[in-house]
């Protein structure tokens, strides 16, 4: 994708409250939004530590992405192990490579197959370097796999199509809620937020390039007007992700099989947990976080969490 590469978007805001109201957007501007969602956790907080504004969005992710990169390959069960934590694959990847604006700077995935691949019909391939193989040995070989090959379904028949219809045009919401473009859904949705005639906003047509992307994405986690905060504001909030508070523990016995155990050490006065001591149970668990597509994710999230306009968009 090219750096210079825009994407135009139309904005109804309220000048008066420095608020966008409303948006109108064609099929590329949805697509790339709804990308964001088969994006991997640890290719998010990746991405948004990397960028100046945005370091501190997504609270102990980045500490448990840099704990993997601190640890040694020995303390994986193969290089493979680190490597699709520290750069995590999305299943959709090769559909996103077709969007308009990709912000995800990945590696385009590569395959690779052990010495004895065309002796046994056992051997498959793997997207990860040095991968085990099912008979023992290392995948070291790179192959080519056909494009066609590596989508699994097809999401449309036009080149220009990746996950909505081209013929679609869309209106959003600040918060995210993405509708059909109608005359009625349009009146509906302004009369609802209390603007009764449209006259009363300001037109205004914007270019939408990488950067503005990787803004929103950060957005969406921290504010419940994304879009607002994305054209209009011009600076990321840097609220970081609240979660809503965890029951209280009561003690009893664990039944085998019901979850991992963990001891933990709190201090006395503040009542803090200073730090625990767990299995490699617990540690595969939590390092599945970075692995997660963001639509995943955030089907975890109780309903009273703090997480800006996520659930909309999902």
């Amino acid at each position: 994708m090219a750096k210079s590469e825009k994407i135009s978007l139309k904005l109804l805001v309220d000048e008066k409250k420095n608020k966008v109201v409303l948006a109108e957007a064609g099929q590329d501007f949805v697509d790339v939004l709804f990308g964001l969602l088969t994006f991997p956790m640890g290719t998010i907080a990746r991405l948004l530590e990397k960028h100046q504004k945005l370091p501190q969005i997504l609270g102990c992710y980045k500490n448990l992405s840099r704990s993997v990169s601190d640890m040694a390959v020995d303390d994986f069960k193969t290089e493979a192990c680190k490597s699709m934590l520290l750069s995590p694959k999305s299943s959709m990847e090769i559909h996103c490579r077709r969007l308009k604006l990709h912000i995800d700077d990945t590696q385009a995935t590569m395959f690779y197959v052990c010495s004895k691949k065309h002796e046994s019909d056992s051997c498959k391939y793997s997207n990860f370097y040095k991968s085990r193989c099912s008979c023992g040995s290392l995948m070291i070989y790179q192959i080519h796999v056909p494009e066609d090959e590596q989508v699994v379904d097809s999401l449309g028949n036009a080149e220009d199509v990746v996950f909505v219809s081209c013929r679609s045009s869309f209106i959003l919401t600040d918060d995210l809620k993405v509708m059909l473009n109608s005359i009625d859904e349009i009146v509906k949705v302004l009369n609802g937020l209390g603007y009764p005639n449209i006259n009363d906003l300001k037109e205004m047509l914007i270019d939408v390039g990488s950067e503005e992307v990787l803004s929103l994405l950060g957005n969406l986690f921290t504010s419940e007007s994304a879009l607002t905060s994305t054209f209009l504001m011009k600076q990321c909030m840097t609220t970081m992700l609240t979660l809503s508070p965890p029951p209280m523990f009561k003690t009893g016995r664990v039944e085998q099989g019901s979850g991992c155990h963990i001891k933990v050490f709190v201090g006395k006065l503040d009542r803090k947990i200073l730090y625990a001591e767990c299995s490699e149970d617990f540690i595969d668990s939590l390092l599945t976080f970075l692995v997660l597509p963001l639509e995943s994710a955030s089907s975890f999230f109780e309903d009273n969490t703090i997480i800006g306009c996520v659930k909309n968009l999902c």
